[in-house]
């Protein structure tokens, strides 16, 4: 069923058993394989692919929000694979839960209300984003991984499975274990192409996790020691506008 507001534009797919309702505008070469369910106000861009049974645009699991309010909606970018079951709700607030270009949802893989998700991030299996999380690009979270509402990961972040968190997590880390932070995402930097900054960014590590310090005066060191390197001054950048503290160090975890 596609509904009288839907747009669709020209090379839009659309499956069978799909159901389409409200202001849902689907741009160029977008694939609906079959029995999805979107519900506007919901704007995707082109190329995007939806597995059966994704459920995108559907009333935020809140119990203080009318499910009858439409709100700001879903805002999808480009390129993205959403897998079977994967859903994404919308907004409770003023602008739209936005997923960028190039993500990865794996099979039912959730995306709670007023998410931001940004580039080329992958969502394992099972993994749940509460309402408010945002991820910054390049992000990795394995199966069943979940983040509290209002948590944010930093760039080039990888989680590993069956983790969960309630405080931010700086860019360019790993966590091993629930919580906590255990070392530098060093192969993601590599494959990144920032070799060259791994020794300040361990440097900065050190000082952030490994010295004793308060978040506080380690973003000072930081920055007096190494504020000319650019992800350094991203890693003090994050810590500094973190609203829930960030996630401690766990010695049990796999040192650099």
């Amino acid at each position: 069923m596609v509904g009288s507001q839907v747009q669709l534009d020209e090379d839009v797919e659309i499956g069978p058993s799909c159901v389409l309702d409200g202001p849902v505008h689907i741009e160029n070469g977008s694939r609906l394989i079959g029995h999805v369910y979107i519900q506007g106000p919901t704007t995707i861009g082109p190329g995007n692919t939806f597995y059966p049974f994704c459920c995108i645009g559907f009333a935020p699991q809140d119990l203080n929000f009318d499910a009858k309010t439409l709100g700001a909606g879903v805002l999808i970018g480009r390129n993205n694979v959403f897998r079977e079951s994967a859903t994404v709700h919308r907004a409770t607030g003023k602008k739209p839960t936005a997923i960028s270009d190039g993500n990865l949802f794996m099979a039912n893989s959730h995306a709670g209300h007023d998410s931001i998700v940004g580039n080329n991030c992958v969502l394992g299996n099972g993994v749940l984003l509460g309402g408010h999380v945002q991820l910054a690009d390049q992000v990795i979270i394995g199966g069943n991984a979940g983040l509290h509402q209002f948590c944010r990961c930093g760039r080039l972040v990888m989680i590993a499975g069956a983790c969960g968190f309630t405080q931010d997590l700086p860019p360019f880390c790993v966590s091993y274990v629930d919580r906590t932070v255990g070392s530098l995402n060093l192969v993601g930097l590599r494959r990144s192409g920032y070799r060259e900054h791994i020794a300040a960014l361990k440097e900065a590590f050190g000082l952030l996790y490994r010295c004793g310090h308060t978040n506080s005066h380690a973003v000072e060191l930081i920055e007096s020691q190494l504020g000319d390197n650019p992800l350094c001054r991203e890693l003090v950048a994050f810590v500094k506008s973190s609203q829930r503290g960030i996630c401690p160090y766990s010695s049990s975890q796999r040192r650099n």
